[in-house]
């Protein structure tokens, strides 16, 4: 089919050539030119490798893969192009001319992800950027318009020493002062600002339950527990009405094309996108009555989904937690004590009951840096490392709803992986590379390019 047709084409063009003026067949000779190159540009592309068509492959083969997907290998290899993960696994056939790095007797994970942190707004105990203290509501507020893109003194390089750690995205919040504080962002620890680093916002709702101190020094509402949970209930139920006469003015409006539209007010349009399903709500709370309150609250406005942020005393109530499917980030506090005096190692502990738990820092409380510090304390006490791993890798990635792009180490993924020179949750050994998107962004001094 293909040589007849390329017959016609010839036969056609030799008519043409023999007919018409000197001046038509000149351009139709420079067509003819023109093609002729074209199609030897073409077959030169054709057969030039793939890899010189686009991005670099890189290859990391040798060392123990924990993937946090389920399957682990003991020596793999990861392919990784264009960012993302090419491939995985023990067989895997590295293409001709890809950058090779080996490296047997080190374990790759994937990159680690906070929960729960506070980087780039200043540090802990002094003046930072994540708490409105002007008003107990204020869920209009962004935490993208208060971040640092590089740290806040005295440690103005917080993003590098996280990054020197594994720590590759973080879920940054406002601050805890305020009961309703504002909207969260996911990042990641790349780029010059904060427009580069951030993947996902607004992430969620940051709220806080318990009484608030900052207010009731000065005689204002929220002087206790119930005050806070009224002011929550209040808030959502004004958003609510805010709905209401929204519909009503777009239903008026078609009868009327002079109706007037209710003043705009980003506090309850914030809200909205919680009463909408839109965004989750994650929540600060410590004694079991304040962890109840969060559930009763998420049963009443339907939140989407619901989590907890430090809940000390979860572990008197794990088993509705579980029933209700709260998600609960532990931190920094690790490991209480019960009435009895008796040792909770509260992440596993949780995790043992069915509640899915994801490990922080609250950086700066706990420097950004020791989020796998956090987690080993976990595996010290007895939680299965597996879940650790998970706790501080996959199941964040869920809880900010990015898990589709990373967290754990499968194809088709965001190439957001450190490799370190042993067991992750030993303190003494370092992380030895960090990818994030497949750019390496740290590798330790002494390494080698191989």
């Amino acid at each position: 089919m293909r040589k007849s047709a390329e017959r016609i084409l010839r036969l056609h063009l030799f008519n043409r050539l023999r007919g018409g003026n000197r001046a038509a067949r000149n351009r139709l000779l420079l067509c003819l030119k023109l093609f002729f190159v074209a199609g030897l540009v073409s077959l030169l592309f054709a057969t030039l490798p793939a890899e010189s068509q686009s991005e670099e492959i890189i290859a990391i083969t040798g060392a123990r893969i924990l993937t946090a997907a389920g399957q682990n290998y003991e020596r793999g290899t990861i392919l990784i192009k264009d960012g993302k993960i090419l491939d995985i696994g023990t067989e895997i056939k590295i293409p001709a001319g890809a950058r090779v790095i080996d490296a047997p007797g080190c374990l790759i994970t994937p990159g680690l992800v906070d929960a729960h942190s506070h980087l780039g707004l200043g540090p802990s105990g002094g003046v930072t950027e994540d708490n409105e203290m002007t008003d107990p509501v204020t869920p209009q507020l962004r935490i993208i318009d208060s971040i640092h893109p590089e740290g806040v003194g005295p440690d103005r390089n917080q993003f590098l020493h996280a990054v020197a750690e594994g720590v590759t995205t973080a879920l940054v919040h406002p601050g805890s002062g305020n009961v309703i504080g504002g909207q969260s962002a996911v990042l990641k620890l790349r780029g010059r600002t904060v427009d580069e680093m951030c993947i996902k916002f607004p992430a969620c709702m940051k709220m806080a339950l318990g009484r608030k101190s900052y207010y009731a020094s000065k005689g204002q509402m929220p002087m206790t527990k119930m005050g806070t949970a009224y002011l929550v209930r209040q808030a959502f139920l004004e958003a609510a009405e805010y709905r209401k006469a929204l519909e009503n003015y777009e239903r008026e409006k078609k009868k009327n094309p002079s109706a007037t539209a209710p003043a705009r007010d980003l506090k309850k349009e914030a809200l909205l996108l919680v009463l909408d399903k839109k965004i989750p709500v994650h929540i600060h709370v410590s004694s079991a009555d304040d962890i109840m309150t969060a559930v009763r609250l998420a049963e009443e406005f339907g939140f989407r989904e619901l989590s907890l942020a430090h809940a000390e005393e979860a572990y008197r109530v794990a088993e509705e937690l579980a029933r209700h499917r709260v998600k609960v980030v532990v931190g920094p506090r690790m490991v209480i004590y019960d009435e009895h005096n008796r040792l909770i190692n509260l992440a596993d502990y949780l995790c043992r009951r069915g509640v899915e738990v994801s490990i922080m820092t609250d950086a700066d409380v706990i420097q950004q840096p020791f989020l796998r510090a956090q987690a080993a304390i976990a595996v010290k006490y007895g939680m299965d490392p597996e879940a650790a791993l998970r706790a501080i890798t996959i199941n964040p990635a869920r809880l900010a709803g990015v898990a589709d792009r990373l967290g754990s180490l499968e194809k088709g993924k965001d190439a957001d992986l450190v490799v370190w020179s042993g067991d992750l949750f030993d303190i003494r050994q370092q992380a030895l590379r960090v990818f994030i998107e497949g750019r390496e962004v740290f590798r330790a001094p002494g390494v080698s390019e191989k």
